[in-house]
């Protein structure tokens, strides 16, 4: 069967790779196939800008640094409201983002050959698995003539709309507030408002890995629920899987570390903000919302994302249990109406996980985040009631 055969029963929807690609996370043509030249060019045209304007950011950042700026949102004369320790935090918080947004974009553009290889196999995965789901299942595309759909693809676009809504809400509100303020310096939007806001838009790197990550589930749980099919052919579909599952690791390693280690100091800056602001004379109601919002945004991210990683861990091992003893899922040996091919000596297949350097993606990393997050969130709580004037 060519390929665009292959393309009636096979339905992947980019949405979200072509939003990333938009923001500068993703520097290569999403349609497989169109990699030609202008495409190519015209692809890593909004990384180069998000990097170039980070850079700038930098050099302002450093002067503002440098010039010890610390008149955030208070008037000229008067009481200080607000302590060392909070003005440390705007400044590592503004840190922590543009380092964050320039290196991820920066290693995946100078990785875009890597990602445009590791880009073909995953839609070549997806269309042999195509053609495996049409082995399996003929009779019912020929009667619904629909395309295959990932089953986790409804619950991800109400994700991806409510998180897109949520961070443009926010991103609205903050500027309003700096341009609604007279007594806001530059230290405000150099230091605080712009790199917060590249900092919410950041949130879709995220999203771009919970994209795979939903197709290698849906392909695991093809493979599970598979009829009608030697069990020969789902070993080397889990094979391709496992491989590609390797590369998505090796490719975006790096940046999966740095992005886990900026969502968790997102949430203890802003939780910091929020013990910080209650009870205070400078306290304003939707300071605390946008807080608020931010920590819990920050929270379901980092579980969608372990989260599917275990899945993605438990689901390969259910696979595995059914090929080393050739069983289907309701333990009889072939199964009604079921094909197994026997072999002599079981296939050594391993489970599939993502591991990068530091880490394993599952829900066992929760445990240690929260530790951290509550660890991280006392210690500035310790060092606010310090030095506070």
């Amino acid at each position: 069967m060519d390929k665009s055969r292959v393309k009636l029963f096979i339905k992947i929807d980019t949405k979200v790779l072509r939003i990333s690609q938009i923001l500068g996370y993703f520097p290569i043509p999403v349609e497989n196939g169109s990699h030609t030249a202008l495409r190519k060019n015209i692809s890593t045209v909004p990384s180069l800008l998000f990097c170039l304007f980070g850079f700038g950011c930098i050099l302002i950042f450093t002067y503002h640094i440098k010039a010890d700026h610390v008149h955030y949102g208070a008037p000229e004369v008067g009481p200080q409201f607000f302590s060392s320790t909070f003005y440390a935090t705007v400044f590592l918080k503004g840190t922590a983002h543009i380092f964050t947004i320039i290196f991820v974009r920066l290693t995946i553009f100078l990785s875009r050959e890597e990602l445009s290889k590791f880009y073909d196999e995953f839609v070549s995965l997806v269309e042999q698995f195509s053609l495996f789901f049409h082995t399996t299942k003929t009779s019912e595309l020929t009667n619904a003539g629909s395309a295959i759909r990932n089953r986790f693809e409804g619950r991800f676009k109400v994700e991806i709309i409510l998180l897109g809504l949520s961070c443009f809400v926010l991103i609205i509100d903050m500027w309003e507030a700096h341009i609604s303020n007279p007594a806001a310096a530059s230290f405000s939007i150099f230091v605080a408002t712009i790199p917060s806001t590249l900092g919410y838009i950041h949130a879709i790197f995220l999203c771009q890995l919970a994209f795979f990550f939903n197709w290698y589930l849906e392909i695991l749980c093809g493979l599970e629920e598979s009829h009608f099919t030697l069990v020969e052919m789902k070993i080397q579909l889990y094979y391709r899987l496992s491989a590609n599952v390797s590369s998505f690791a090796r490719l975006f390693n790096a940046c999966i570390v740095i992005d886990m280690a900026h969502s968790v100091m997102r949430i203890i800056f802003s939780s910091y903000f929020i013990a910080s602001f209650i009870g205070q004379p400078y306290y304003t109601g939707r300071g605390i919302a946008s807080d608020t919002v931010t920590v819990m945004g920050y929270l379901y991210l980092i579980f969608m994302i372990c989260k599917k990683g275990s899945q993605m861990g438990n689901a390969s091992d259910d696979f595995i249990k059914s090929c080393d003893c050739g069983y289907g899922k309701d333990g009889n040996l072939g199964g009604e109406g079921q094909i197994y091919l026997v072999r002599q000596s079981s296939p050594k297949l391993k489970r599939i996980w993502l591991d990068t350097d530091y880490f394993r993606v599952d829900l066992g990393l929760i445990a240690p985040i929260i530790g951290t997050l509550v660890t991280n969130l006392i210690v500035l709580m310790q060092f606010q009631k310090g030095d506070k004037t």
